[in-house]
């Protein structure tokens, strides 16, 4: 009896750890329409599926991602030209759950970046904002689309791989991994600050900018397409934002699904 209720505790430890692994990232490419003016050597879609990059420019100029440093390969992210819209499926569904914060339901990373003002050592002046102006639509079924509706007037907080790197522009990876699900607190203005009051801002997070599904009639969706009207942007990945932790969740669960929930990147890679 004593090993049958083992047997049935790990079972259960399992079932649990297998849902806190959820995939968060998009698993495939619906459609891809490269519009008017985008790079052509920024054509390959299938770079979108998965998580947004930590390490950049691997062979060229190798450093960590940080909001002053975004994502540059070719094989990390996909162009958007004028007219050009981008479709990624998910496997498990983005739900519009009100205890994600800041009722933030899923993120998209681009190619935004902060201006520094004081090169090396990254102090905001300004914001290089695309994706900000791009449309965003969500779909239940991929047949009818609803628009998302964007958290907060700038809502956009460029990529930050990790959360221990202390330079901005570091060509050694850090230890500690940002939180690619947790949105940055809608309320934090990032202009002015030195990178490490952008670390403390982001507070774990791996920034993104943040949709919300509530408004859209739709309870959970599994394709989330990206529209560019005008311009160039280009597209890193697309996350499901993670609901607050419960309290009194055991951490070997959630340590189960942070090594489960890892990257799954195009073959080649």
């Amino acid at each position: 009896m004593r090993f049958d209720h083992l047997a049935r505790s790990w079972v259960l430890v399992l079932a649990a750890s297998t849902a806190v692994a959820a995939d968060p990232y998009a698993d495939r490419v619906i459609g891809y329409a490269p519009g008017v003016g985008a790079n052509p050597a920024y054509q390959v879609p299938e770079v979108a599926i998965g998580s947004p990059e930590r390490f950049t420019g691997e062979g060229v100029f190798p450093s960590v991602v940080t909001p002053f440093n975004p994502a540059f390969g070719a094989d990390e992210i996909v162009a958007l030209g004028a007219g050009g819209s981008l479709t990624l499926g998910f496997d498990e569904p983005i739900v519009d759950d009100p205890s994600n914060p800041f009722g933030v339901d899923f993120l998209v990373f681009g190619n935004s970046f902060l201006v520094d003002g004081d090169y090396p050592n990254g102090i905001t002046i300004g914001v290089f904002a695309a994706p900000r102006d791009a449309r965003v639509e969500v779909s239940a079924d991929g047949m009818v689309w609803t628009p998302a509706r964007r958290v907060a007037a700038l809502g956009l907080y460029p990529a930050l791989g990790y959360s221990d790197v202390t330079d901005p522009y570091a060509i050694s990876k850090g230890a500690v991994n940002s939180d690619f699900t947790r949105p940055v607190d809608p309320a934090f203005d990032p202009v002015g600050k030195t990178f490490d009051e952008l670390r403390a801002g982001y507070a774990g997070s791996g920034g993104g900018m943040g949709f919300d599904l509530s408004g859209t009639g739709l309870s959970a969706v599994r394709f989330v397409r990206v529209i560019n009207d005008r311009g160039s942007i280009s597209i890193d990945a697309i996350s499901d934002a993670a609901p607050v932790p419960t309290p009194g969740v055991p951490l070997t669960l959630g340590c189960a699904g942070a090594l489960l929930a890892r990257r799954r990147r195009p073959a080649g890679r």
